[in-house]
């Protein structure tokens, strides 16, 4: 997932975004009807939102938040240690108060992920603990992407101190789902995407679900990025099926809202649309969405893709309304 976040100052707010994110509805998503457009089982939706950027209200129950990346063995939102990442401390904390969930992913497109930046297996390990501890995680998300983060030593180590953190985390009563999050063509997962996965199972984790970054493809030689990312779901789940998961359920997808990283690759409301009814009908695991910050309409013409802004016309927060399924959109 070709994910735009470059290292710019800790700009959170507390409430609505300011005169051009204002937002219709804060986080109702809880109380909300679901849709009846959309058959099957609901997928779990939780949209990634970028911790260095500011941060909306969140529509839904669960927020991946992003990224924690690595300073040596010391993991930091962004660059930022945890302890001075005061306005992201405060935030989680209120997430949490309401009883939503925060979700923290690693890694990113730009980021150093901590398997690369940390080469002592026993400081790895007390790592990925310190932040799961830290914030209480039940989840976590390993976003891993990048030549660095995919070479055979990297993925051993990663696979070595997520499955002796899990393990822990079991001891102590209180588990630990894990989510790999990994680039994906029409035709499934790539040799080096899928060589994450087996490490993973290799290592003893028990993975909860792959989730596939369904845009920036290659050239689609005219297919719509909606039928592209269809495929590329069907070809994965028999992927993973094959390794002895359980195919549709633990199975993920996170588009890109609007305009991608890939030109004539764009996210419609439409394709949205569609995609949910594709992914409530086969059961789908989890649907996502890069970022809440871009999941509103441009004011002016920025150069695309943005980081604050989706390109296309829309309501705000409208993607995340159709894929959560939490209004009819």
């Amino acid at each position: 997932m070709t994910k735009r976040i470059a290292p710019v100052a800790l700009v959170l707010m507390l409430g609505a975004l300011a005169t051009g994110c204002s937002r219709d509805g804060g986080a109702k998503s809880a109380t909300a009807t679901p849709s009846t457009t959309a058959t099957g089982a609901p997928p779990w939706y939780a949209p990634y939102v970028a911790a260095s950027l500011a941060m909306p209200k969140f529509p839904s129950r669960q927020v991946v938040l992003s990224f924690i990346t690595g300073n040596g063995c010391t993991p930091t939102w962004n660059g930022t240690s945890l302890a001075q990442a005061t306005a992201i401390n405060a935030r989680i904390r209120q997430t949490e108060a309401r009883g939503d969930q925060v979700i923290a992913s690693f890694g990113g497109e730009t980021g150093l992920e901590l398997a690369v930046s940390c080469s002592d297996p026993t400081q790895l390990t007390a790592a990925y603990r310190t932040v799961v501890r830290r914030y209480n995680l039940s989840t976590i998300d390993l976003d891993i992407e990048g030549s660095a983060s995919l070479t055979s030593a990297v993925n051993a180590r990663r696979a070595a101190a997520i499955a002796t953190v899990q393990k822990a985390q079991t001891r102590a009563g209180r588990g630990l789902a894990v989510w790999l999050t990994l680039a994906v063509a029409p035709s499934g997962l790539l040799p080096h995407s899928l060589a994450v996965v087996q490490e993973m199972m290799s290592a003893g984790v028990r993975i909860a679900g792959v989730n596939v970054m369904t845009f920036d493809y290659g050239s689609l030689g005219g297919q719509t990025v909606l039928r592209a990312s269809e495929r590329a779901l069907t070809s994965t789940a028999a992927q993973i099926r094959s390794l002895g998961l359980k195919s549709w359920s633990e199975l993920g997808a996170t588009i890109m809202e609007g305009h991608t990283d890939t030109g004539d690759q764009v996210w419609n409301l439409s394709d949205a649309r569609a995609f949910r009814t594709f992914a409530y009908t086969h059961r789908l695991g989890r649907l996502s969405e890069w970022s809440l910050l871009r999941d509103r309409r441009c004011s002016g013409t920025p150069p695309q893709p943005s980081n604050f802004c989706s390109g296309v016309t829309q309501r705000p927060q409208q993607f995340s309304q159709i894929l959560g399924n939490q209004v009819t959109p």
